[in-house]
Order: C-alpha cells, then structure tokens, then sequence
C-alpha cells in the first residue's frame, strides 16, 4: 500500500527532526537525565514537526533500550507505540473534542495507570481550540498530575492558550524551517528514493513551503507521481510559479531600467499562466537579497548558490536607496492587487514606474533618484566637470593712484530694494513655514527653510545657492501650486512663484567715487536681470 512521502519520512528519533536543535536537545538531555516534566507546550506553525516531536517523546520515556536520549524503535514498546498496539499513548485532537465533557473523561482515564509502558502519554493537538470550561478542567489534572503520566500539548496560536495552562507547562517554540535546511532534506529523500531531481526544482518547492518541511513533502509527492524526475518546469507548472531565472531577469531590468526587457518577463509570466502575486512575491525576496548582499557578505538566500551570486552581480550596479524604494513600491502593488479587479495591470505598472525612474512625489522616490546619482558620479558613470580655476592675479605692482584719485572700494553686490509684496511674505514666513509642517511635508520645508525670497519678473522668486541647486528645484517644484495657495490663505495675495539660484542675479559694475553718476549710488537702483 503507497504511503505518503511525509508520513514515510516521518522523523523516527530526535536526531532526525529538522530545524529544531533547541528543542530536540534539551528534551534528550532530559530523558538522558531522568528529569522529565509532566507537561510540554509546543508552539509554532504548521509542519515545524511539533507532533512528531511529541510522538518520539512518547517513546524516549518509555523505551526499554534508549539511545542517548533517543529511543531505539527496536524494542517492543517502541514498535508497539509505533503500529499502535499500545494504547498507553493517546493522541487527542482538541479541534473536534473541544468540549469540557471530553476533558472530563481524560481526566477519569488518567487515574488509571499504563498497562504496558511506564508512563501514559497524552498528546493533545490544537489545544488552543479547547472551550474555556475544557481549559479549566484540564487545568486542575495540569495542577496535581499523577506520576505515571505525562502530557504534550501543541498548537500553532499560542496566543489563544490561557496562561494559566501554559505556565505549567515547560513551553518551547518550534521556528519555520529554512529554506536551505528543507532543500537538504528533499534532497536526502529524493537520493534515498532512487528520484531524480533538478536542484532549481527542489529549491523551488522549498521556497513554496515557506518554513513548512510537511508542505515541501506534501508538493513533491504529486511531482514525482508524474515521472522519476522532478524537473524545473514541471514544478513551475505545479506550483503556478515563475521559474526563479524570470524573476533574476526581472531584477536585472529594474536596476538597468530596461522597460522593454521588464515588459517582456511580464508577458511571459501571463503567457505561462503563472500567479502574478507569487512572481512579485518572489521578485522582493530576490531584491531583499541583493539589498542585504550590499552589507553582508555571505547573506542567507532562498536561491540557489548560482542565482544567489548572479543576484549579488546585479546589486553592484543599483544604489541602497533604489533597492529599498523598489521593494516598497512592490510591496504596496501586492496590497493594491488584493482590492483591484485587475491586479496584473497594477504589477506591471509598477514594475514599469521603476525601470523609468518614475517620480511618485515621495520622500521615498526622492531618495532613490539622489542615491542613484551618487552612486553613478561615484562609479564614473556620470563625468563631473572640474569647477574653474580662478584667474590669477597678474604678478605686476598696482598703479599708484593719483593724489587728488581716491581709491576704488572693493567690488561689491548691489542688489534692488525688494517690491511691498516681498516685505510682506518675509513678514509671513515664519508662519508659512510652521504651516508647511504641520502639513507634514518635511522635504519642502527642509528645501525653503533656509532660502532668499526676492521679486523676479513680478513673481516671488525662492532663490538658493548654485551649488545643490538642481537637487533643491527637484525637492521645490512639485509644490509649487501648495505654496501659492499657502501664500494666498496667509498674506492674502495671489502671487506667482518660481524657482531661481543666485546665478540668476546679475552684478552691478563698480563705479569710481568721483564719477558724475556718483550721487546714484545712494538711490534706488533696479536689478539688471
């Protein structure tokens, strides 16, 4: 009669339950040392091994013959516990017994004591489904327990456990399995099965287990009931999943911002009938990888060593700030998606916002395109022009001046009298700027907090300083429209406003003292534009 894969590699010892070493060990030492509790809680997700666990703790106290720790599964009580001739050991499943009256009748049977074994063991399942007053009797048996019996409770919402039962209890928390630990097992299984595997294949249903070692056995069993060899595609059909070279190629697009190339690996997601989620799903992973390759430099991966280094190849040439800004931008799609009636146009939407270098208006969005800019000066990829050298001074000795020929003043910058209206808004500034904050935005009032108002063609003009100048009109000019409308509410003027450096400015010449355009110099002078 077949057998399931993961009720056939059900693990026999503690030795053999993956991923859960701080379990496995502290509960052998106990059955080593004869100093075993009455009451176990195990917490933690579906097909961590929890059961199996409480299975092989069931005979460890009770084998005739342990090993280490272990039990020997040769004995007769080990093979009686196995086949379930004995009946010493109960499993009780609280989801469909979670009545006070089921409780109530455990209760009876445990004051008897084991017929065959040394101790009766009750292994109770989803304990958290047990209804208050099924809680409260199990409490009092957990409270004065009788010596000849032990009890596992398991549940994956440890949560919803009272916390009166749980702290009688010594309590472990079994982890989600990783990925590398699950592909090592299929790979063991498949080797001692006589199955050929594809290792893409293999890490590809142990990324789709998401921690799960019975999920991972539950997908490959359908796949090799197919033929003897487990293939890339096939899974990739089975699963409804892109085989993780699309999503690398995607990666590739989005960092060298090749629409044309993204397009095309969306297309092929939705020409193989593949899930659009799972595909973006699996595109953020790979681009959380590559963030974190950015900082450390062996970083654990759900990709095979090869796609992990190609992965690790592309981040070279992306920026922090883009990485982050991508995977925020397709994790909101996959929200997005969940409440559109057309969720593939919402992934490819994104995915083409960020091959464009698409500016939403974030502060997010902002930092990705200045990160980019620093990384691609810093590379070389953008050439910088050398600041000119200023002129030096002829090496000659200044003409003496005439003695009725007073000296020229240094030169200085002579600006206009600025109209009424900008006296005004320097009068409102302060308020406009407190008004900008408490708008909540901290990029607009960091860009203006600290710039030159003046009049320009009619207009207020928010002058800046001409180094960091392109990157100030970026942070400016998308609230342009905000500040007219702020300047209209507070000063009560509908007034046009722009963006200007000081460049813009023109300088006045400097004039002698004793030119007949002498007395200008105390008057009104209008600025050369």
């Amino acid at each position: 009669m077949y057998q399931a894969l993961y009720r056939k590699w059900r693990p026999l010892t503690f030795d053999d339950v993956v991923g859960q070493r701080h379990v496995t060990d502290t509960i052998k030492n106990e059955v080593k040392n004869g100093a075993v509790g009455h009451a176990f809680l195990f917490c933690g997700s579906r097909g961590t091994g929890k059961t199996s666990t409480a299975r092989i703790f069931s005979r460890a106290i009770n084998c005739e013959n342990p090993q280490n720790g272990n039990p020997c599964n040769k004995c007769p009580t080990c093979r009686g516990i196995l086949d379930g001739s004995i009946m010493d050991i109960t499993e009780i499943d609280a989801a469909s017994n979670s009545g006070v009256d089921n409780i109530r009748s455990l209760r009876e049977e445990a004051g008897y004591s084991a017929a065959i074994t040394k101790y009766k063991v009750y292994i109770i399942d989803e304990v958290h489904a047990l209804s208050p007053g099924a809680f409260n009797a199990l409490l009092k048996l957990l409270e004065e327990p009788p010596e000849h019996v032990k009890f596992v409770l398991a549940t994956t919402e440890a949560h919803k456990v009272m916390d009166t039962i749980s702290s009688r209890c010594q309590r472990f928390d079994f982890k989600r399995i990783t990925s590398e630990d699950i592909y090592q097992r299929l790979e063991y299984i498949c080797n001692a099965e006589g199955i050929d595997a594809e290792e893409r294949a293999l890490r590809m249903i142990a990324r789709a287990a998401d921690g799960s070692l019975r999920d991972a056995l539950s997908c490959l069993d359908p796949c090799v009931a197919a033929g003897k060899e487990v293939d890339t595609d096939f899974v990739a059909d089975f699963l409804g999943q892109s085989d993780s070279g699309a999503v690398v190629e995607l990666c590739r697009a989005i960092v060298g911002e090749n629409t044309a190339a993204a397009v095309a690996c969306m297309d092929g997601v939705s020409a193989r009938g593949r899930s659009f989620p799972t595909f973006i799903e699996t595109a953020v992973k790979a681009l959380r990888d590559m963030l974190v390759s950015k900082s450390v430099n062996s970083p654990k991966s759900d990709f095979s060593p090869e796609e992990s280094a190609e992965l690790r190849d592309i981040a070279k040439g992306v920026s922090v700030e883009k990485l982050l800004y991508s995977i925020k931008t397709l994790s909101d799609a996959l929200w997005s998606a969940r409440q559109s009636t057309m969720p593939a146009v919402i992934f490819e939407a994104a995915v083409i916002k960020l091959c464009i270098g698409g500016n939403d208006g974030s502060y997010d969005a902002l930092l990705a395109r200045v990160g980019e800019l620093e990384r691609k000066i810093a590379s070389g990829e953008i050439a910088v022009a050398a600041a000119p050298a200023a002129k030096k001074a002829a090496a000659v000795e200044p003409p003496e001046p005439e003695e009725d020929e007073e000296p020229l003043e240094p030169d200085r910058e002579i600006y206009a009298p600025q109209p009424e209206f900008v006296d005004k808004i320097k009068a409102k500034w302060p308020e406009i700027l407190e008004s900008i904050m408490s708008d909540v935005k901290f990029v607009l009032y960091s860009a203006i907090e600290n710039c030159t108002l003046r009049e320009f063609e009619g207009k207020l003009a928010l002058t800046f300083p001409d180094e960091g100048f392109a990157e100030f009109r970026i942070m400016v000019l998308d609230d342009i429209d905000y500040l007219k409308g702020l300047i209209k509410r507070l000063c009560g003027m509908d007034i046009g406003v722009t963006i200007k450096c000081d460049a813009d400015f023109a300088r006045l010449p400097q004039m002698k003292r004793d030119d007949p355009m002498d007395a200008l110099l105390g008057l009104p002078i209008t600025e050369i534009q």
